[in-house]
């Protein structure tokens, strides 16, 4: 697997991805997307918190988070795909505050790998860049290589206004967690 904070330096040279954002904003979401993928890549779910936008972590404690990330991702059975890798190549702005950051990702889940187009949804709050999750553009796959050409139109923003997929229980199913014992 390749460095990721390698991959985001390696791409972002000349910060082409970033274009549709500030410009004043661009060094500080590049920085924090490579602390993102490196958490989220190295299952470092007590890191990624920190990541997390406040609509995706829907008021949920570090714990909680922590725990509800390590059963959508476990390596035997996972409900979630793990991001391993992400290339980012372009961005768009999905709303005043919010952009949609497409990519080649790769992932894997119960041991089958998958690479394609993926995207990264960014919202600048509280003066700093958070995450609201990741997927993939299509199912199956877009190919990477459709980001090289320039007639490549990013799909329809995405809603993002509900929890990361992980933070929700399968309906009906209460999702509990032990108090720590003192």
């Amino acid at each position: 697997m390749v460095c990721i904070g390698t991959t985001i330096t390696l791409a972002g040279d000349g910060k082409e991805w970033l274009a549709a954002v500030p410009a004043d904003k661009r060094d500080a979401l590049a920085k924090r997307l490579d602390g993102y993928l490196k958490a989220h890549s190295g299952r470092k779910w007590s890191v990624l918190f920190d990541f997390i936008s406040d609509t995706g972590k829907d008021n949920v404690d570090r714990n909680v988070f922590a725990a509800k990330m390590q059963a959508a991702h476990r390596r035997d059975f996972s409900t979630s795909p793990d991001l391993l890798a992400f290339r980012p190549e372009r961005s768009t702005k999905a709303d005043k505050t919010e952009y949609e950051i497409y990519g080649c990702g790769k992932a894997v889940r119960e041991g089958q790998n998958f690479n394609g187009v993926a995207l990264i949804h960014a919202v600048f709050e509280r003066n700093d860049w958070f995450f609201s999750g990741w997927t993939f553009t299509e199912f199956p796959n877009e190919p990477c290589q459709a980001l090289a050409d320039p007639s490549w139109k990013a799909p329809e923003p995405m809603d993002w206004s509900r929890p990361m997929e992980e933070l929700r229980a399968p309906a009906g199913i209460p999702f509990h967690i032990d108090k720590p014992i003192k």
